[in-house]
């Protein structure tokens, strides 16, 4: 396999993000009296919004939601990233490695990390959640992407930590990568991840430069 671009996911990939997420909920839902279990926040807060005020109906999710969201936008600044995130990238770069990004985060939470870091430079192409080109597991992202860099799909690699990063990739035709620290655990269904059987599987961002 000949990797020329390689497309990243943001959350839970290359920044701690997710435990920024886990920690605004479990603060704006202790303020209201509801002390969940961080699995449990993550398994009913975390994803399908629009199905919580069903389940929670005697919790004001609006105003939770954008109590956390405050809390992340407050903390992109200072949000750590995975270990050896800026060096790979940086390596990457130098051994002429295209680099992308698509996210779900929207543009402005995307924004405020990336300049508080200063990983603005190292993209050829960021799709952002609120875009316009849909969400993973869609392809669509992938494929504006791909047309972007006027890359080929099979010497393109997409990286990410959920299952929805590797379903868009083997849609899309390109290959994937899934990213699986130890401390992603509480987030992802690792059995789950695994059963899509990804190209590959690391659980440091260094080991891209061995298969790029």
């Amino acid at each position: 396999m000949t990797v020329k671009n390689i497309i990243f996911d943001w959350d839970g990939t290359l920044v701690r993000t997710l435990d920024l997420w886990l920690l605004g909920y479990q603060t704006a839902l202790g303020s209201r009296g509801y002390n969940f279990d961080p699995q449990t926040i993550v398994k009913e807060f975390f994803y399908n919004h629009h199905e919580v005020p069903a389940r929670h109906p005697q919790i004001d999710f609006a105003a939770v939601f954008e109590e956390t969201r405050n809390h992340v936008f407050d903390s992109l600044i200072s949000v750590e990233l995975y270990e050896d995130v800026a060096e790979t990238l940086q390596t990457l770069k130098e051994n002429r490695k295209t680099l992308t990004l698509v996210t779900s985060s929207s543009r402005s939470l995307l924004n405020r990390a990336l300049h508080g870091h200063g990983l603005e430079g190292y993209f050829e192409s960021i799709v952002a959640g609120d875009d316009g080109f849909g969400h993973k597991p869609s392809a669509l992202p992938f494929e504006e992407t791909l047309g972007r860099i006027r890359a080929d799909a099979h010497e393109t690699l997409i990286i990410g930590d959920s299952h929805v990063d590797i379903q868009a990739g083997k849609t899309s035709g390109c290959h994937t990568c899934w990213f699986a620290p130890e401390a992603n655990t509480i987030f992802h269904d690792f059995a789950h991840v695994k059963s899509l059987s990804p190209d590959h599987e690391i659980t440091g961002i260094r080991e891209l430069v061995g298969i790029a």
